[in-house]
């Protein structure tokens, strides 16, 4: 069997299903974007966009209600582009539940309390205890409550002065606000190519 078929039957091995959700995704030169699902399976995404994006590009996105994901840009079209997502584990079967539920005409409801562009660590297949250490070298335990694709909103017991530089595990920052709970942090090394941006989060 020659590539192009093996491929052929990877691809049907996933069921597509087709709906519509709001996210957002960085593109190659580290600008993020709007974006909506035109499909989803277990091994990649359609997307909606508003920009040209080239095949073989590393794209994040994080996706209402699903959270976030990395994958290759596999095929673009107009008006959009999919990528090749892997997933495993816990997160694999929840997403195929969800994705059995939508199969059926089951819709998601999406959470008000949650602003367009955060999402909670669990839905992007991250842990919520970590570590946020300091530029002096100094660290304390942080608990990551959400996140974006420019920063993130932790809760500790010292409110550190705004401007800090710290880091949570490979993504640095400085802190941008005092909240109730900790700080915000705004992230400072984005990448200009997303393909940079392999990295776990904490």
């Amino acid at each position: 069997m020659q590539s192009d078929d093996i491929e052929q039957e990877e691809r049907r091995k996933h069921q597509r299903v087709a709906f519509e959700a709001k996210g957002r995704f960085l593109a190659p030169d580290g600008s993020e974007h709007e974006c909506s699902i035109r499909d989803m399976s277990l091994g990649g995404i359609a997307l909606s966009a508003d920009i040209a994006i080239e095949i073989g590009e590393n794209i994040i996105v994080y996706l209402d209600e699903f959270g976030r994901f990395e994958g290759k840009v596999v095929r673009v079209y107009e008006g959009g582009f999919a990528i090749e997502t892997a997933i495993s584990g816990p997160r694999r079967e929840r997403l195929a539940q969800r994705l059995e539920a939508l199969a059926r005409g089951e819709k998601i409801e999406v959470s008000a309390r949650r602003s367009f562009a955060r999402y909670a660590p669990g839905e992007a297949g991250l842990e919520e205890s970590s570590v946020l250490t300091i530029g002096d070298g100094s660290s304390m335990p942080c608990r990551i409550i959400d996140m974006s694709l420019g920063g993130a909103q932790v809760a500790v017991e010292q409110r550190l002065p705004i401007g800090t530089e710290v880091s949570i595990g490979r993504m640095s920052g400085r802190v941008v606000r005092h909240t109730e709970e900790g700080v915000g942090i705004q992230f400072t090394n984005i990448p200009e190519r997303a393909s940079a941006l392999s990295r776990p989060f904490g």
